[in-house]
């Protein structure tokens, strides 16, 4: 309730002349003040029931403030400053919550090991922002109002912080639009940008005339920054930002090999190539585990150093803190990486066994204050971006050389070879390896077994050779210390998990996500409620509905329809809708619309909730899932559920036609195919699906899936890596351009959705730009995940039913960056211009929590 609604409370403002608040909307206070966009767009709607109630929507509301003049008129006294802030304003924003609920310790460690990076760039943008706006102008402060998300009245995208406000009439940019309008008044109409609408009375809003506007109070963003500096530091979580407090120093000469040296604190330590580098995104952060401590001992490479934390940055350790060195050269986990390589040297052939390799090696002390974890591994001379977990590299699949190898060697009948959970204290790197190590006949035929299988390693493989070795063998599950069924498909690139409902999937899984690659899990159909996803339930519940229709042929929207239109044609090809006499290819766009599935099918939501497998990261309350640390106070993201339904594309002809054409999304998906239909009156069907499986580029063991293993196949997938987007890019604009076509500035071949990659064009792809990706057929009851900026294209065989739920995992959120600064470009009407996922929200309040709960068990970490 507004204190302008009180005669007592006004009477007192009026003697006093206090300058207070607006606290209700511009057209509820009197008329002769200004009124913002909302407000006066609100008051010229001629239907009084289209008019907002709430006052949040005002501009104004919590932001300018009022007073009476000594005439008892009230005027405009300014709006408020970063640090008139309240308790609730300023607790929203910092890490003080100590019962951090949906979130553990390890996880925590994780999410700052992934996004702390992307975090400090965030902090770092904010400062070279801040240190554009004159001195002699003052930042204004507006506070997050609950339910409204700040945007960009320009480009659409989500406000995080600092942008420009115009005092008039609340209009809004971002700072990229407006540093962006600057450049434009400096080179005059050469230069386009975006349009910017008027101000009162038609006036142009000029960049100089804009309010300069932070909505973190205080200096709350800041002092996140420090805390995740020195939480990062004390947790032994490794951190490669490029912050102002973290300077570089070259080491002048390489360490001696058998010189095992305490680095004094203030000294510069080598690194791997890669590590410590200035990134603008980061990056690194995905491919270790969050228990890996970030003191590396020094390598062999001379030319890299690692930043030594300075002032407020990374805290200095004291000398009995650093871990001793072992030599790279002799590293255990760099002569594995060689033999998987084939890379070992002359002297070194003579020298196959693991066991009297290890025997050489000095044992390394665990300290007492240490973190009770995995003891640090010598490091691998290659960069940060592609280092792995031993873990991983057993996972990883390799299909160009031999050390794909690896994982068909240890489970060939020579030895079974078990590598359990490596303890993650008390024991040295030499102990964890010789301990792991067992067979059926016991430990006297170990060096034996690994001579057998590190020499089958090392040896030159001919073309020949790779190309008979079996193709998705599969792995005994303890190989990765893991009760977790799964397979490979893709020539081994591509992780086939067979239990959905294991606990353990998400560590495997977890192995492959971080390198970009999507997975597959099978057999969720068995736990779901089959009478719900029944293409009857859906006519009888919502056939009436009108929809909107799309000819998979065509593009073509067809108006007018019902739900029940679109049904009755599902599996059986008479009663589909006609075109000129031919059944047509059809799909419901955009149904349930919006974020309505939850309300419209409360018991399908319920039941796709409680069955989706990988919960740490699908569920809105994932541990995993950073759109769950987003408070309440905010409008979440719209993630889903979406529902896909589409008829199957059969005929020879349609091969060359998308249900979806390609494109990519800003965030991760999990797609769920929860019903197949086989449509009535059609010859050869099952014939023709196995053609377009063949010509889609599927392998033997999927091709070998629908033959003898009789399950349905319902769609034909094909995902690319997120790295080749630009080249995919380029290929289409070079494809366009051939057949005559032109590419706006404003438009994009990926993200328009316009291409399908059939047949000849992939192959043009792969042999022009090296570019390969995976061809995965989805049958009912798998689940296809697809990492957030993977371009992926999905070609119906039989008619389907699938629902996917978005989610945003700290592994790619890199690509969620970049996406939304690519979407900023596209047209106004493009259904990706607008910023929805609000990816600098999302980081900042993930980041806020688990700083939270590392700070709260800094008591535990301090513990012998």
């Amino acid at each position: 309730k507004s204190v302008l609604t009180d005669p007592a409370k006004v009477k007192k403002l009026q003697q006093s002349g206090e300058a207070f608040v607006q606290d209700d909307s511009c057209m509820n206070i009197v008329a002769q003040l200004p009124k913002c966009r909302e407000c006066r767009l609100d008051s010229l709607r001629k239907d009084k029931e289209q008019q907002k109630d709430s006052p949040v929507f005002c501009r104004f509301f919590h932001f300018r403030r009022l007073k009476f003049n000594k005439h008892g008129v009230l005027r405009v006294e300014g709006f408020l400053t970063p640090n008139k802030y309240d308790s609730e304003a300023i607790g929203l924003w910092l890490p003080i919550n100590k019962n951090v609920v949906g979130i553990d310790l390890d996880t925590a460690k994780y999410i700052l090991a992934n996004i702390g990076d992307h975090f400090c760039q965030m902090v770092i943008s904010e400062k070279e922002a801040m240190s554009t706006i004159e001195p002699h102008r003052q930042v204004a402060w507006k506070r997050a109002v609950r339910g409204v998300r700040e945007m960009c009245d320009v480009c659409d995208t989500t406000i995080f912080n600092l942008h420009w406000v115009c005092p008039r009439c609340g209009f809004g940019v971002c700072v990229d639009c407006y540093r962006m309008k600057r450049k434009n008044f400096q080179q005059g109409s050469a230069y386009k940008t975006f349009s910017w609408i008027r101000c009162v009375k038609s006036q142009i809003h000029e960049p100089e005339n804009l309010m300069p506007t932070q909505i973190i109070p205080g200096k709350a963003l800041y002092e996140v920054g420090d805390i995740v500096h020195s939480v990062r530091a004390k947790w032994g979580i490794k951190a490669n930002c490029p912050c102002s407090n973290r300077q570089f120093k070259l080491f002048s000469k390489p360490a001696s090999k058998d010189d095992i040296k305490q680095v004094a604190p203030g000294q510069p330590r080598r690194v791997p190539a890669g590590r410590g580098r200035r990134r603008r995104w980061g990056g690194g952060g995905s491919g270790l585990s969050p228990d890996q401590p970030s003191r590396l001992p020094p390598t062999e490479n001379p030319s890299v150093v690692e930043p030594v934390a300075m002032g407020g940055g990374a805290a200095s350790k004291p000398a009995s803190s650093i871990k001793p060195a072992c030599p790279s050269s002799t590293s255990p986990l760099n002569w594995l990486a060689d033999l998987t390589g084939g890379n070992v040297n002359k002297e070194n052939k003579g020298e196959r066994s693991l066991l009297s390799f290890l025997e050489k090696q000095p044992m390394m002390p665990t300290l007492k204050n240490e973190i009770k974890c995995l003891p640090p591994l010598p490091p691998l001379s290659k960069s940060s971006t592609v280092l792995h977990t031993f873990n991983s590299t057993i996972l990883t699949p390799v299909s160009n050389n031999s050390s794909g190898f690896l994982r068909n060697l240890l489970n060939s009948s020579t030895g079974k070879v078990t590598l359990s959970p490596i303890p993650t204290s008390g024991m040295t790197f030499k102990t964890c390896i010789l301990s792991q190590i067992q067979t059926e006949n016991g430990l006297k035929n170990t060096p034996k077994i690994l001579d057998d299988i590190f020499a089958s390693l090392v040896q030159n493989k001919t073309s020949s050779d790779l190309s008979k070795r079996p193709q998705g063998l599969t792995i005994k599950p303890s190989i990765l210390g893991f009760d977790t069924p799964h397979y490979w498909l893709c020539d081994n690139r591509l992780l086939c998990l067979q239990d959905p409902n294991n606990k353990s999937n998400w560590n495997v899984f977890r192995e492959c996500w971080k390198q970009g690659q999507p997975v597959m899990v099978s057999g969720v159909h068995h736990k779901l409620n089959t009478e719900l996803w029944k293409p009857e339930s859906f006519r009888k519940e919502f056939g009436g509905q009108e929809v909107d229709l799309v000819n998979c042929r065509t593009n073509e929207i067809i108006t007018g329809a019902t739900v029940g239109d679109f049904w009755d044609g599902f599996e059986d090809v008479p009663n589909r809708l006609k075109n000129e006499k031919e059944p047509m290819v059809l799909k419901l766009k955009d149904w349930p619309p919006g974020e309505d599935f939850r309300d419209m099918m409360p018991s399908r939501f319920d039941d796709l909730m409680a069955n989706i497998p990988l919960p740490e990261y699908t569920r809105r309350d994932g541990k995993l899932n950073l759109a769950s640390r987003l408070p309440n106070y905010f409008v979440r993201p719209d993630l889903g559920p979406k529902m896909y339904n589409a008829y199957g594309l059969i005929t020879p002809e349609d091969r060359k036609y998308g249900t979806t054409n390609l494109h990519l999304d800003v965030s991760d998906a999990a797609n769920v195919m929860v019903y197949v239909g086989i449509p009535k009156g059609q010859c050869d069907q099952e014939e023709e699906v196995l053609k377009t499986i063949q010509d889609g580029d599927s392998d033997e063991l999927t091709i070998k899936r629908f033959i003898e293993g009789k399950e349905k196949p319902g769609a034909l997938w094909h995902i690319y890596a997120a790295k080749d987007t630009e080249k995919i890019r380029e290929f289409l604009k070079k494809v366009s351009e051939e057949q005559g076509q032109e590419n706006p500035a404003d438009h994009d071949p990926i993200h328009d959705q316009s291409w399908y990659l059939d047949r000849s064009l992939r192959k043009r792809l792969h042999q022009e730009y090296g570019v390969q990706g995976w061809a995965i057929v989805q049958f009912l009851g798998d689940v296809v995940f697809i990492p957030a900026g993977a371009p992926h294209q999905v070609h119906n065989l039989y008619s389907c039913i699938k629902v996917a739920e978005d989610f945003v995992s700290p592994e790619h959120v890199k690509h969620c960056f970049w996406l939304t600064q690519e979407f900023r470009y596209l047209s106004q009407t493009h259904t990706n211009h607008e910023d929805k996922l609000q990816v600098k929200n999302v980081i900042y309040h993930a980041v806020k929590d688990a700083v939270a709960m590392l700070k709260a068990g800094e008591s535990s970490f301090s513990k012998p």
